[in-house]
């Protein structure tokens, strides 16, 4: 679902959720690092030296479950009652980005997947961290 359908959405919510230009820009985040943290896991999976690549694979499918879930959680946008549960979501989120970031960075000179995962996953980490940011300050 792209932010502009998310963005419809929440106009649409009968509850009007606060915030929720940041919010859809979040899930659209959420989601892109999903898929791209799943084709850099697998191509790292095809790459000769497999080995050097364990640390980053993992890193991708982490960070792939903590976005997925994060996205999902954020498209449910009736948060009554769990501001702190979902600050620490995307806090985590805004980690597990960060450090997948760090070790595609590593190898993104001579592996141009590792180069857009790193691209993706620090645009998520930003998105996510924008909308902690505007969830501390009144709507």
């Amino acid at each position: 679902m792209s932010a502009v359908a998310v963005r419809a959405m929440f106009r649409s919510h009968p509850e009007r959720p606060a915030h929720a230009d940041a919010m859809s820009r979040s899930i659209d985040a959420c989601f892109s690092c999903v898929e791209t943290c799943t084709a850099c896991g697998d191509a790292c999976l095809s790459e000769r030296d497999v080995a050097h690549f364990v640390s980053c694979i993992r890193l991708n499918l982490d960070c792939a479950a903590v976005c997925s879930a994060t996205g999902s959680i954020l498209s449910r946008a009736n948060k009554a009652g769990h501001r702190q549960l979902l600050e620490a979501q995307l806090a985590n989120c805004i980690a597990f980005c960060r450090a997948c970031a760090a070790e595609c960075a590593r190898h993104a000179e001579m592996h141009r997947h590792c180069h857009v995962c790193a691209e993706a996953c620090t645009a998520c980490a930003e998105a996510c961290n924008d909308m902690l940011n505007s969830l501390r300050m009144p709507s």
